[in-house]
């Protein structure tokens, strides 16, 4: 399996050759991005805590954002008059639902590479978008799905291999949009926290890479699952965990974060039940529903705030609004936990 970064970008990449091959791709441009940066619940008296509300993009989440930017670089690279453009990549949600409805969008053939373990109306939805669906086993989770869609790349040259963790694409993408948005938002008021899930590592970094401009000493923290925490040397595993942030397993790192940040910053590990109950609490604090990741993200961005002052300030991104089945169920540990300390 190679795990070597590739494609280094300076800038997003340019929008003028997919938009003028495939026009429809301006009218979803029109309303990616630029989604609301709000103050949100923070412990008392200690620093505040700003969420960028990413699951108002087009399609539901932050990875509307690293899709359309891998689409658009692989559009500019392709040679059309040599044959179809055929898109493949591993996911483990909402980056595979994001390329699947652009290809749908554009008539471009889509393959994603998901765990088992993925919620049959996440499978339903990348078929009616036209998708093909290749299934892993849950208990390989990252690795498993990485290396099987290098496998069929490799087994299948038609296929162009978008590769989010590895593909510069991504961290550019967040470092030139979202954290330049949320520099713009903020109106150069200083910013003293950033916090985000592990992902690929692209957001984490790439945001990051951002705000340093402004603040060159600013803390960074991970949200990370307890059951597979960032580089952990455990096998990977099927366990229930928040979705779109696991560790890979046997001490593998994701290079996004090993290899560009200056040093690695430390992670908080949250249980699934702890991130679930988070949702719930959230919701009902605010009315906005948050998913599983953002619910740890919040719950990190708070332990951090905790070590900093009033004066301060943290921000961290919400990836998607999550399902009302995890709410329902953070709901239920949620009131399990408070009866415990009563």
């Amino acid at each position: 399996m190679n795990f070597e970064l590739f494609n280094p970008q300076d800038c997003a990449p340019d929008t003028e050759k997919a938009f003028a091959l495939f026009p429809q791709l301006k009218k979803f441009y029109a309303t990616l991005g630029n989604t609301p940066l709000v103050e949100v619940p923070s412990p008392k008296g200690k620093a505040s805590i700003y969420a960028k509300f990413e699951f108002e993009n087009p399609f539901g989440s932050v990875k509307d954002r690293t899709a359309f930017g891998l689409f658009c670089d692989a559009i500019n690279q392709h040679d059309f008059a040599a044959g179809e453009l055929k898109l493949l990549d591993s996911s483990g949600g909402n980056m595979a639902k994001a390329l699947a409805k652009l290809g749908n969008m554009c008539g471009i053939a889509v393959q994603v590479v998901i765990p088992d373990s993925s919620p049959q109306p996440l499978i339903d939805t990348l078929k009616a978008d036209k998708a093909i669906v290749t299934l892993v086993d849950r208990n390989q989770f990252l690795l498993g799905v990485i290396a099987r869609s290098q496998q069929i790349a490799h087994e299948d040259g038609s296929w162009t291999l978008l590769s989010q963790h590895l593909n510069l694409v991504n961290t550019a993408v967040h470092q030139h949009a979202t954290g330049a948005e949320i520099r713009r938002q903020l109106e150069g008021e200083r910013i003293d926290g950033w916090v985000s899930a592990v992902g690929t590592g692209g957001t984490l970094s790439g945001v990051a890479a951002a705000l340093r401009q402004d603040n060159p000493q600013l803390i960074v923290w991970g949200s990370t699952p307890r059951e597979l925490p960032y580089g952990t040397l455990s096998a990977p595993n099927g366990e229930p965990k928040f979705a779109g942030a696991g560790g890979l397993g046997f001490g593998f790192r994701q290079p996004f974060i090993s290899k560009l940040m200056p040093q690695e910053p430390p992670f908080n590990p949250v249980s699934y039940r702890e991130a679930l109950s988070a949702m719930h609490e959230f919701h009902q604090l605010t009315g906005v529903k948050i998913g599983a990741s953002s619910a740890a993200n919040w719950k990190t961005a708070c332990k951090l705030a905790e070590t900093l002052s009033a004066d301060q300030r943290v921000v961290t991104l919400f990836a998607d609004a999550g399902s009302d089945i995890d709410r329902e169920k953070g709901r239920e540990w949620f009131k399990q936990s408070e009866a415990l300390t009563v």
